[in-house]
C-alpha cells in the first residue's frame, strides 16, 4: 500500500512536469496530459491494465457528457457569428455597460442569473461574446475570460440552483430556501471585488502578455457576418433564448407540481442545445441561403475537434486519480480542526479541487469530513457549505475538463489559461472565504 505522502509528492510532480510539457517544451496539451496520466497511474500503484481501461472509461464517459454540448455550442456558436448575431450582442452590452464596466456585466450576471444553466452550455454561449467584446474594446482578453470564469464558478457553487450548490445541500439535508439569500449575498460581492482586483492586476500591473499569453485564433472558430445589416437584438438573443427557456422551464416545471415530459425532455441540456442551434440554422439559412449554413457547421465541426480531444483526455486524468485513492488520502489527512473548522472545510475543499478538478465532488468532500461536528462544535450549516462552495471554487486547472474548454474557446495559451481560468477562480475563492468568515464573526 503507498504511503499518503509519496501519494502527494507523485501527484505534485506530475501535475508539475505536464505543465513543463505544454508550457515549456510546446507539447500538445493532449499528448501531455495522456502521458501524465500514464505515468500518474503506473507510479501510484495502479495496475497496468486498469491504467488502460480507465484511460479508455474517463475518456469515453466525458465524451458521453459533454461532446455534444460542446459540438452543438460550437456550432451555435458559429452560426450566429456568421449572421451578425455576437456582433449585436456585444454592442448592446458595450451600450448598456460600457468599456469599464463590461467584466462586471459578464461576471454578475453568470452568477446571478443563468447558475440553473449547465456550466459547460453556458461557456460555450458565453465565450464568443466575451471574446468579441474584449477585441472591440481593446481591452485584454483576460480581462473578459476571467471574469467569466469567476461568474460560471460562482453561479455553480455558491447559489441556488447552482448544480454543485444543490448538491451540498444534499450532504448537510439543508432546504434551498435556507441558503438561497445567504448565498447570494457572498457570491455578488465576492464576484465584484474579485473582479475589480482581478482585472486591476491583468490591466494596471501588466500581469498579461498578449504574444505569451494567447494564441492565434483559427479562422475558422470566427465567422464574420458578410452582411453588414445586423439583425434586431430579438433575432439575435433568439437561439440562446430558446436554449435559456427550455432548461429553465424543466426546472421550474417540477416546483411548481407538474410532471410532464415532454418539457423534461425539451429541457435537458443536450435537446435545449440542439433547439438553439437549430434556430441558429434557421436564420443563418433565411440570411446567407442554403450552401452558407452548409459551409459554416462544416468550418465549426473542424473547428471542434481539437476541443473535444482534449476536454475527454482530461476526463482519463479524472478517472486514473479516482482509481489512485486520492480522495481518501485528502479525507484522512485533513480532519476538522475544531478551533478554525470554517477555514478547515475551505482548505479540504480547495486540495480536493486541484488535485481532482471537481467542484461538486471537492465540496461534498469537505461537508462530509466537517458533518458529524456541525452540532457540536456550534457551526450554521449554511456557512459550512458557503466555505466548502468557495473552496470548491480553488485552483482548477490541468484536471478540470472546463480549463481546457475555455483554453480553447477564448483563444489563449495554456499559461493564458492558468492565469484566467486558474487565478481568476483562486481570487474569487479566497474572497469569498473572507466573506465567509466575516459572516461567521459579526452574524
Amino acid at each position: 500500500m503507498m504511503s499518503a505522502a509519496w501519494l502527494i509528492i507523485d501527484f505534485v510532480l506530475v501535475f508539475v512536469a505536464i505543465a513543463l510539457l505544454i508550457v515549456r517544451l510546446k507539447l500538445n496539451p493532449a499528448l501531455a496530459l495522456l502521458l501524465g496520466t500514464i505515468v500518474l497511474g503506473l507510479t501510484t500503484g495502479v495496475p497496468a491494465a486498469d491504467v488502460v481501461a480507465g484511460i479508455n472509461e474517463g475518456f469515453g464517459s466525458l465524451m458521453a457528457e459533454v461532446g455534444l454540448l460542446i459540438s452543438l455550442g460550437v456550432i451555435m456558436g458559429l452560426l450566429m457569428s456568421s449572421y451578425g448575431a455576437v456582433q449585436r450582442i456585444v454592442r448592446g452590452i458595450l451600450k448598456i455597460f460600457g468599456t469599464r464596466g463590461s467584466p462586471y456585466a459578464f461576471g454578475l450576471t453568470l452568477s446571478t442569473l443563468t447558475p440553473a444553466i449547465y456550466f459547460d452550455v453556458l461557456l460555450v454561449l458565453v465565450a464568443p461574446i466575451a471574446r468579441r467584446v474584449a477585441r472591440i474594446t481593446g481591452r485584454p482578453v483576460a480581462s473578459l475570460a476571467g471574469p467569466v470564469a469567476m461568474g460560471l464558478a460562482a453561479g455553480n457553487a455558491l447559489v441556488i440552483p447552482g448544480a454543485a450548490m444543490l448538491a451540498y445541500l444534499g450532504t448537510l439535508s439543508l432546504s434551498p430556501s435556507d441558503v438561497l439569500v445567504p448565498g447570494f449575498l457572498v457570491a455578488v460581492p465576492a464576484v465584484a471585488v474579485s473582479i475589480f482586483l482581478y482585472v486591476g492586476a491583468m490591466e494596471r500591473l501588466g500581469w498579461w502578455d498578449a504574444a505569451r499569453d494567447e494564441e492565434v485564433v483559427d479562422e475558422q472558430i470566427e465567422v464574420e457576418a458578410e452582411d453588414t445589416r445586423l439583425p434586431s437584438m430579438a433575432v439575435a438573443l433568439a437561439p440562446v433564448l430558446v436554449v435559456l427557456v427550455l432548461i429553465i422551464a424543466a426546472i421550474v416545471a417540477p416546483l411548481a407540481g407538474v410532471d410532464n415530459a415532454v418539457v423534461e425532455f425539451v429541457g435537458s441540456p443536450v435537446i435545449a442545445l440542439f433547439a438553439g442551434a437549430l434556430t441558429a440554422l434557421v436564420i443563418t439559412t433565411r440570411r446567407s441561403g442554403l450552401a452558407g449554413q452548409a459551409d459554416v457547421v462544416n468550418k465549426a465541426l473542424e473547428t471542434v475537434g481539437t476541443i473535444l480531444v482534449v476536454t475527454a483526455v482530461s476526463g482519463s486524468l479524472g478517472q486514473i486519480i479516482a482509481g489512485t485513492g486520492m480522495q481518501d488520502v485528502l479525507a484522512n489527512l485533513f480532519e476538522a480542526n475544531s478551533a478554525l473548522p470554517l477555514l478547515a472545510v475551505w482548505f479540504v475543499a480547495a486540495v480536493m479541487r486541484m488535485a481532482i478538478g471537481g467542484q461538486t465532488v471537492a465540496g461534498i468532500t469537505a461537508i462530509s469530513i466537517i458533518a458529524p461536528l456541525v452540532d457540536g462544535l456550534g457551526l450554521s450549516p449554511v456557512l459550512v457549505v458557503l466555505a466548502a462552495g468557495a473552496g470548491g471554487i480553488f485552483g482548477g486547472q490541468f484536471s478540470d475538463n472546463a480549463f481546457w474548454m475555455l483554453r480553447s474557446l477564448f483563444g489563449l495559451s495554456t499559461r493564458g489559461t492558468l492565469k484566467t481560468y486558474t487565478l481568476g477562480q483562486s481570487t474569487l475563492s479566497v474572497v469569498a472565504l473572507l466573506l465567509v468568515l466575516a459572516a461567521d464573526i459579526f452574524v
